[in-house]
Order: structure tokens, then C-alpha cells, then sequence
């Protein structure tokens, strides 16, 4: 709401200002006086309408640098946030990519050994039942 009250200041001192000088100008275009009067007033009320329009010019400049900066800090604050974050996130997600494989390395070990096992109890139940058979067969 800030915002939309600042630009209603731009807009009604621009409105002031050219208001301003609309009348002025009226007002000595209408009122009864001398060419070199008339020339004089109106270039003091140009003078005038200029430095106002200086002044306002200054101060548009003025506001769009300072809403230039802090739109530019925001940005900045935003993005190192964001990086730093990102960081976390990855930082995390390595740790856990880590103790997964860890965990799969572990299981792939034991099923290996268990393989091993199962394959070591198979060759000496076969042996077994071929020597059975041979003792069966004589």
C-alpha cells in the first residue's frame, strides 16, 4: 500500500506542478499588461515551470535508484539463500546416497556369503547322496 500512496504523491505533485503552470500561464495571457511585461512574466513562469520540472525529474531519478537498490539487495539476499540451501539439500542427499550404498554393499556381501553357503551345502549334499548311491550300487 506504501507503494501505491507514493505514486499518488508522484501523480498529484506532477498534477500540482503542471496545474500550476497552466494557470499561470493563463493568468498572464489574460491579464492587461505591456509586451515586456508579458515577455518578462512569461520567462520567469517558464523559469519557473522548469525547476520544478528539474526538481521532479531529480526526484523520479532519486526513487527509481533507490527501488533499483533494494530490488537488487532483495535479489541478492534471495539468490545466496537459495544457494546456500541448495547446498544443504545436496550435502544431504550425498550422506544418504553414501549410507545407501553402504547398506547395499553390506547386503550384496552377505547374500554373496550366503550364496557361498548355500552352494557349499549343495556340493556336499550331492557328494553325500553320490556316495550313497556308489554304496547302494556294489
Amino acid at each position: 500500500m506504501s507503494e501505491a500512496v507514493g505514486t499518488n504523491k508522484g501523480g498529484l505533485l506532477l498534477g500540482l506542478v503542471i496545474g500550476g503552470a497552466v494557470g499561470a500561464i493563463t493568468s498572464l495571457l489574460l491579464a492587461p499588461k505591456a509586451g515586456s511585461e508579458l515577455r518578462e512574466d512569461l520567462s520567469n513562469t517558464y523559469r519557473t515551470f522548469n525547476d520544478k520540472t528539474s526538481q521532479l525529474a531529480s526526484a523520479v531519478g532519486q526513487k527509481t535508484q533507490d527501488f533499483v537498490s533494494t530490488v537488487s539487495d532483495k535479489t541478492q539476499d534471495i539468490a545466496s539463500a537459495v544457494s546456500e540451501k541448495t547446498q544443504e539439500v545436496a550435502s544431504a542427499v550425498s550422506e544418504k546416497t553414501k549410507d545407501m550404498a553402504h547398506s547395499v554393499s553390506h547386503q550384496a556381501s552377505e547374500a554373496a556369503d550366503k550364496a557361498k553357503e548355500s552352494k557349499q551345502l549343495v556340493d556336499e549334499s550331492l557328494q553325500a547322496a553320490k556316495t550313497n548311491y556308489q554304496n547302494n550300487q556294489h
